[in-house]
């Protein structure tokens, strides 16, 4: 019946075969009441004894009287015996039979389980062991200790291994962590106690500032749920979150940082005054900075649908395209200027700096407006041309300062003994004739000397408040006459201007003048406008600084200056008049001096249509009005004492020494101020002083500087070649060479009372 189950048998026929066999292994004995009625099974029972813990070899025993003791009274031996045992009564079934021994044979197979479990078992605790005495991780086992209100407060070590003291940083030995670390953090104990009440395993990466440690902790219940005991295993990981902190540290301050330079460079994107943009070679941008709109005008729909070299110049496009090109082929930046159209139909000039982005597809560009700079540009190359020409006109100025003051100390005695001759009508007729025009001569010398020292603007000024509408209406018929029937005059002064600052005489001289050269531009006839009025300046120009003018014009309709001609039409002697025609100084007179007087001079004009010549006077109602005086000369030849004379022109000194001689002095000559000196100290008390300013050693200001500490009441008058202001006390009477006897006699009669 067993083959037939396929259940494998062995047949013993004895009990110690038996035993015998059961050594080999067996799941179950099927046995007779029979044959262990009367046998000797102390050989079995001994076998039996010898079983380890987790085997009990089941038994079916076949009897006669069924299986229990109260009809079987002899199954109380065999259950001592054989232990684990089963009745089956005979006759049974074949079904019974074999329903019984495979339950026999399942509840054999897992005591072969529970074997293998168990050796499992005995092997994992020794694993356990080997890695509880040797694992780097620290673990231990801790009893949780709660209050009486169920709040988890303290707990204590039940078992540790040795790496716990590495690991934590103390050693535990039974202790209870409130002893080892008072002000150990209350969420530890909330951790562990959660687990020890809910039995659900958790895991967690924290630190302990009272312990200056960071655990990677995994915990779960031990035991059953009353004992509250939790195992644990950690690991130290303070070196790793300080690295992680610094990390996480580095990772805020880089994105602050970055997010920093987002915002810089939307700021720099935003509010830069230059053009920045980004564009490909085949073309277009795709992306621009609201400069471009500032700048340009267009929007920026406008600026990406379009192709930028629609923007460009006709005669810039090839050769930007040009750079642009090279700068793809060559991967390095570049930098050129052109003409950008502006949304109102102008140009602008745009330096640009474009170079390259790495995908080889794109490229950044940055314009700058360069509309400002070009004007500053040609500001600055006007001002430069201006200043070589003031340089040049100045160094003329002090060339031809120096001529006219050693001119005139040559003209000073010239005109002073012609002067004498005239006076005294000696000679006869003829010779009376060449004395009249050789001191006529020097009279026009002496002026040509005046219009030297205007353009080198040292001719004495007496700058006083010139109602100038007045002035040129007075010089109506004047001009008129110099003018000729051939030319219309037209005065155009406007009402209610203020009072110009100007010498009167200097001025009258100018117009004149400038009427003049206007006259002679104008072979054929035409009209001369003199136009008085009132301009202020907002913003300094060449040569006008900021200020309120008296504008006075004179504009012909003659045959007009080129630029040429109309760029050195102010240096002394340039003239288009032909030899013998002009001196060529009648601009520059007038030209220095308008600057001498704070003012300018201004030249518009065009071949064919004209030229207009404007002096610009500051206004000057502080300053006096000119003071009318008639001076007589001095007639009398009555003895008026001592004259003092110092000059070291022989010529000069002589030439004056005689007028003051007829004026009734006694003359004593000196050729220098220390000489003078001399003489007053060595009781020389004179009347009167004369002496020139400029001289070898002390000046003419510093002699009677020294002679007035001497003598306060001293008359004294300085006689200078040019209006050399420097150094002399506006005070001290001065007159200018060279003078005629009745100049000297007016001058004299001022100071001399």
């Amino acid at each position: 019946m067993l083959a037939e189950a396929h259940l494998e048998t062995a047949i013993c026929p004895s009990l110690p075969h038996l035993v015998a066999e059961l050594d080999q292994g067996a799941a179950l004995v099927v046995v007779t009441e029979e044959a262990i009625a009367t046998a000797d099974l102390s050989g079995l029972s001994d076998w039996l004894g010898s079983q380890e813990e987790w085997s009990d070899l089941p038994f079916i025993l076949l009897t006669r009287h069924g299986g229990g003791l109260e009809r079987n009274p002899a199954a109380a031996r065999h259950l001592e015996v054989l232990g684990n045992v089963t009745f089956l009564e005979r006759p049974f079934h074949p079904t019974t039979l074999i329903s019984i021994v495979r339950s026999a044979v399942r509840a054999r197979r897992r005591q072969y389980d529970a074997r293998a479990r168990l050796i499992a078992l005995q092997d994992s605790e020794a694993r356990y062991r080997t890695l509880f005495e040797n694992i780097e991780v620290g673990f231990c086992i801790i009893d949780m200790i709660f209050d009486e209100a169920g709040h988890p407060v303290d707990y204590r070590f039940v078992e540790a291994n040795p790496a716990f003291e590495k690991q934590a940083g103390f050693e535990p030995a039974g202790r209870r962590i409130r002893e080892v670390v008072p002000h150990h953090e209350q969420h530890w104990f909330d951790f562990y106690g959660r687990i020890a009440t809910t039995g659900i395993p958790d895991r967690v990466e924290e630190g302990s500032a009272a312990l200056r440690r960071w655990w990677d902790v995994h915990a779960f219940r031990v035991g059953d749920a009353a004992s509250r005991r939790i195992a644990v295993l950690f690991n130290d990981i303070t070196a790793r979150r300080n690295v992680e902190l610094r990390l996480k540290e580095m990772n805020e301050t880089l994105e602050a940082q970055v997010a920093a330079r987002s915002a810089e460079r939307d700021r720099l994107w935003n509010l830069s005054q230059d053009m920045l943009a980004r564009a490909d070679y085949t073309g277009m941008m795709s992306a621009v900075s609201p400069a471009w709109n500032w700048v340009l005008g267009w929007t920026t729909e406008e600026l990406l649908s379009r192709g930028y070299a629609s923007f460009m110049h006709p005669d810039d496009t090839a050769p930007t395209l040009a750079a642009i090109e090279a700068m793809a082929r060559t991967a390095r930046p570049t930098r050129f200027e052109n003409r950008i159209a502006t949304r109102d139909g102008d140009w602008k000039w745009i330096e640009w700096t474009v170079a390259p982005e790495p995908d080889g597809v794109n490229f950044i560009a940055v314009g700058r407006d360069l509309s400002h700079a070009k004007a500053r540009e040609a500001e600055l190359q006007t001002a430069q041309e201006a200043l070589r020409q003031s340089q040049k006109m100045e160094a003329m100025g002090s060339l031809t300062g120096g001529v006219a003051h050693d001119f005139n100390n040559l003209l000073t005695p010239i005109v002073g003994s012609l002067d004498l001759l005239h006076r005294k009508g000696l000679g006869s007729d003829r010779e009376r004739r060449l004395i009249d025009g050789a001191l006529q001569s020097a009279e026009r010398a002496r002026t040509l000397v005046q219009r030297l020292l205007a353009f080198a603007r040292r001719q004495p000024l007496q700058a006083i408040a010139v109602d100038v509408p007045l002035l040129v209406q007075g010089m109506r018929d004047l001009i008129g006459s110099t003018l000729g029937p051939t030319i219309a005059l037209n005065l155009d002064a406007a009402s209610d201007l203020p009072l110009a600052k100007a010498d009167p005489n200097q001025l009258e001289m100018a117009l004149l003048n400038l009427a003049v050269n206007a006259r002679d531009a104008m072979p054929e006839g035409g009209t001369l406008t003199i136009a008085v009025t009132r301009e202020s300046i907002l913003e300094p120009r060449p040569g006008l600084a900021r200020g309120h003018y008296i504008r006075v014009s004179v504009r012909d309709t003659g045959i007009g200056m080129d630029e040429k001609t109309r760029a050195r039409a102010v240096e002394p002697f340039f003239s288009t008049k032909g030899i013998g025609k002009g001196t060529g100084l009648g601009l520059s007179m007038v030209h220095g001096l308008a600057a001498q007087l704070g003012g300018a001079l201004t030249i518009d004009s065009e071949v064919g249509q004209g030229t207009i010549i404007a002096l610009w006077l500051r206004v000057g109602n502080d300053l006096p009005e000119i003071e009318q005086r008639s001076a007589q000369a001095i007639e009398h030849h009555d003895a008026r004492g001592v004259a003092l004379l110092v000059d070291d022109e022989d010529l000069v000194r002589m030439s004056t020494a005689h007028m003051l001689s007829e004026f009734g002095y006694d003359v004593v000559e000196a050729h220098s101020g220390e000489a003078a000196l001399r003489m007053i100290e060595d009781g020389l008390a004179p009347n009167l002083l004369v002496t020139d300013h400029l001289m070898p050693g002390m000046t003419g200001a510093q002699l009677v500087e020294t002679v007035k500490a001497i003598q306060p009441a001293l008359p004294a008058l300085i006689v200078s070649g040019y209006a050399e202001a420097e150094g002399i006390d506006p005070t001290v009477p001065r007159i200018t060479k060279p003078f005629r006897s009745s100049e000297l006699a007016e001058t004299l009669s001022e100071i001399v009372k």
